[in-house]
């Protein structure tokens, strides 16, 4: 089970091993993983600053408290915390508009996230032609996806040791759950996630005559054209292109497994089953802790080599 140490503001910290309920979340889609946790207290609560969930000596969330919450019953003192990963203070903040010349990620990191306390980055460290423009109202996150998808083709995250990883790596680890250890099983095929065909403009003086075709699409009958500019704007890419189709071939299967316990695993590590000789890619966890004991839910996809 998981125990947690939370952070008051003054810096004051305690250890929390009997939480009454737990509901911890993380997904591929969300840049912050989010965290709920109920726990039994005696007296009055500090104002809070921040909660890790720790499975032995392993950190498994770590983030700033959102929301704070006490109530008082019959049954005693109860305090809610509400907490966030440390992705959410690249959510919160606003970026400075301006245009920059030459980007490069190692720039980026001193103008925009070293002063909100990232100090790491793992990916390319390389200078890049062009322009790239940080527009009104956009979060430092926004910043940073925009960056990573327009000049690396990749999807940023950060990593469990707080670095910001725009290296395009998905997670090294692999879990099995044998037939035996899942509590529910279910397996998905959705055409609809399917595009048979993207043609592609790549030169700025010819039109869209450059063909991409899913032949997972073709063998499930499925036709479905898109058209991608991958020159005005650098709004894509040809290597883009072939990401979007593996993307939605990938998508058109997928699972649901449910196991006891806290299945100790990434987004993006490695999954298979007793049920099935499919490889899948973990694209969802989520974790409970509640009367009924210790859950963990997996959505996830299957992984194209």
């Amino acid at each position: 089970m998981l125990t947690f140490r939370i952070a008051d503001n003054d810096g004051k910290t305690v250890l929390m091993e009997h939480p009454m309920s737990v509901s911890l979340s993380s997904s591929l889609s969300a840049p912050a993983d989010s965290l709920r946790a109920v726990f039994a207290v005696e007296g009055e609560v500090p104002a809070l600053y921040s909660i890790e969930a720790l499975d032995g000596d392993e950190t498994v969330f770590s983030g700033r408290i959102d929301q704070q919450a006490e109530e008082f019953s019959g049954k005693g003192r109860f305090l809610t915390v509400y907490a966030r990963s440390a992705a959410a203070v690249l959510l919160d903040n606003e970026a400075r508009p301006q245009t920059y010349m030459c980007p490069s990620m190692r720039f980026l990191m001193k103008r925009h996230f070293e002063p909100l306390g990232f100090d790491r980055f793992v990916g390319p460290d390389k200078v890049f032609t062009g322009q790239f423009t940080v527009a009104k109202g956009m979060s430092e996150w926004a910043v940073l996806e925009k960056f990573a998808k327009i000049f690396l083709n990749t999807e940023p995250r950060i990593d469990r040791t707080g670095a910001i990883d725009v290296s395009g790596r998905e997670g090294d680890g692999e879990l099995f759950l044998p037939a035996e250890s899942l509590v529910s099983f279910r397996r998905e095929l959705k055409n609809s996630s399917l595009i048979s065909e993207i043609r592609a403009r790549a030169l700025p003086d010819r039109g869209y005559d450059m063909e991409f075709g899913s032949e997972l699409a073709k063998s499930c009958r499925v036709g479905r054209i898109r058209y991608v500019n991958a020159v005005e704007g650098r709004s894509g890419s040809i290597t883009g292109v072939r990401r979007l189709l593996e993307k939605s071939d990938a998508a058109y299967e997928r699972i649901t497994a449910e196991c006891c316990g806290r299945a100790k695993c990434s987004v993006g590590d490695v999954l298979t089953t007793g049920l099935s000789s499919m490889r899948y890619r973990i694209r969802e966890l989520n974790y409970t802790l509640d009367s009924r004991g210790e859950r963990t839910r997996i959505y996830a996809e299957v992984k194209k080599t």
